[in-house]
């Protein structure tokens, strides 16, 4: 199996898109067939009602394949969804459909499709194209290969001799007959007596009872051998296509006792219990600093023109506890963190209000550092929804200061413009390698349905970078076939088995 994806990655970003539409993300279709697991989105505004699954067509015809229905979904995070099943083929687009909420996008730099008229999972409709990128992306694997060698026809009967996942070994006739003494799934392999005993020596793993010929049943544990007819792991791949071949799936990573840890990966190994592959084929366990980021509220301000009335609810925490405002145009309310932050970007939820009447509001935001102010954002904002805008690059500032252009009036008709909330967000820091634990083995991760996966792995007592593993140092399970990391925490339990 491999591992599909599909559509782009659920993060946070500049806007947000209403509900009741559907919505397909255009910039990036399946990479290949199969079944859709996990599911990563992001709303602005939390969300209910919600449907994810795929869809195929062309041009701006689209018909649904198949989908999930999620339900609710919390906003001002990354939300993934577990233990899915959604039917997916090479090329699908990904969708989505909200009955209420808000979905982070941004407003140029991919592409989108969206129909207008509500929940079109299920049916064909005519979508409008878009170039919004959506916060939306699945995962996935691939199905169990359906393979059959050249010349053998599609509409091969039902009984046929064939190898596990339909693959027909060369030499043995269609015409097999049922009950004739085989393998697993009608397979007769060559060279065996059909008037083979009971009790012959026979090697059994993965579901197969295969009776190597010409190997004496003391046969020693270890030596690598299989019938004639099955290929192992670790022989050339210039065999020709068509030979009959045995796959193994090998799911989680085992090391077996008793064999020695310097065997080379690909080396076929028997044992009493399957085939066994030393750890070092596929995960590695590595320890990092942990990194740290996230939203942060200011600790103080400054209103140098004493035109604000309530400064400090603009940095309480909380949208529902009133709001700072004033009735001064250009008239500048500093907010300032507990001490240089290094920050990325910064969010407001605010507004306008003329005689009773919202409306949206025309602002300056600035921030400072190296010395001088800097301009992050001029122009309209939404009222009373969050506002995030990003610096050009992230910066150690020292304070931030937002302020109104519009007419403003302290008489009839009164006309203010008010700060519920103003937050920096604290960029990405630390993540630094510390050690890789080379002897972890029997590593493991457990994903459950809307619960943090749990990874679990055996270390030697005496391994002395086991001082490492604390609660202070995070634990990365890494891929190295794709070099990417695959799940990462922080120490849970230590248990001593000697």
């Amino acid at each position: 199996m491999s591992l599909i994806d599909i559509g782009i990655a659920a993060i946070n970003r500049a806007g947000s898109l209403t509900h009741s539409l559907t919505i397909l993300e255009a910039s990036k279709p399946a990479n290949d067939t199969g079944i859709l697991d996990v599911i990563e989105v992001w709303f602005s505004l939390s969300a209910s009602g919600v449907k994810v699954g795929t869809f195929y067509g062309s041009g701006t015809s689209y018909t649904g394949r198949d989908y999930e229905t999620i339900g609710s979904v919390a906003s001002g995070a990354k939300r993934t969804f577990t233990g899915l099943s959604i039917d997916v083929t090479t090329g699908d687009l990904i969708g989505v459909y909200y009955s209420g909420g808000r979905l982070e996008i941004d407003t140029s730099g991919g592409s989108s499709l969206m129909y207008s008229s509500g929940d079109a999972f299920g049916s064909t409709k005519t979508y409008s194209s878009g170039s919004f990128p959506i916060s939306l992306y699945g995962t996935g694997a691939t199905s169990a290969a359906t393979i059959s060698p050249s010349a053998i026809a599609p509409t091969l009967a039902f009984g046929t001799a064939k190898l596990n996942q339909n693959i027909v070994p060369s030499g043995i006739s269609a015409g097999l007959i049922f009950g004739t003494v085989n393998l697993n799934l009608n397979i007769l392999p060559s060279g065996i007596a059909s008037t083979l005993g009971i009790g012959a020596p026979i090697i059994s793993f993965g579901g197969f009872s295969i009776a190597p010929s010409g190997i004496a049943s003391t046969l020693v544990f270890g030596i690598a051998k299989l019938n004639q007819n099955i290929l192992p792991s670790g022989i050339a791949s210039g065999i020709t296509f068509g030979k009959p071949e045995l796959s193994i799936i090998v799911s989680g990573v085992i090391r077996p006792s008793g064999i020695p840890s310097g065997v080379v990966f690909g080396t076929p190994i028997l044992s009493a219990a399957g085939l066994h592959i030393p750890p070092q084929s596929r995960y590695v366990v590595e320890l990092h600093n942990p990194i740290t980021q996230g939203w942060r509220i200011p600790s103080s301000h400054n209103d140098s023109s004493s035109a604000w009335e309530g400064e400090t609810k603009a940095y309480d925490g909380s949208i529902a506890t009133g709001q700072a405002y004033t009735l001064t145009t250009n008239a500048k309310l500093e907010l300032i963190p507990a001490s240089p932050l290094y920050t990325s970007k910064i969010r407001i939820y605010g507004g306008g209000n003329n005689n009773g009447t919202l409306y949206f509001p025309n602002i300056v935001i600035d921030v400072y550092y190296s010395g001088a102010w800097h301009n992050v954002y001029t122009g309209g904002i939404q009222y009373d929804a969050w506002v995030e805008k990003s610096l050009a690059s992230p910066q150690t500032i020292e304070k931030a200061r937002v302020s109104c252009t519009d007419t403003l009036s302290a008489s009839y008709p009164i006309k203010n413009f008010y700060v519920t909330e103003f937050w920096f967000y604290a960029a990405p820091t630390g993540g630094e390698l510390l050690s890789i634990l080379e002897n972890a083995h029997a590593i493991s991760i457990e994903q459950s349905l809307n619960k943090a996966p749990v990874i679990s792995f055996s270390l030697p007592a005496d391994d002395d970078k086991s001082a490492l593993l604390t609660r202070a140092n995070e634990i990365w399970i890494r891929d190295i076939a794709n070099n990417t990391v695959l799940v990462s925490g922080i120490l849970d339990e230590r248990v001593d088995t000697r």
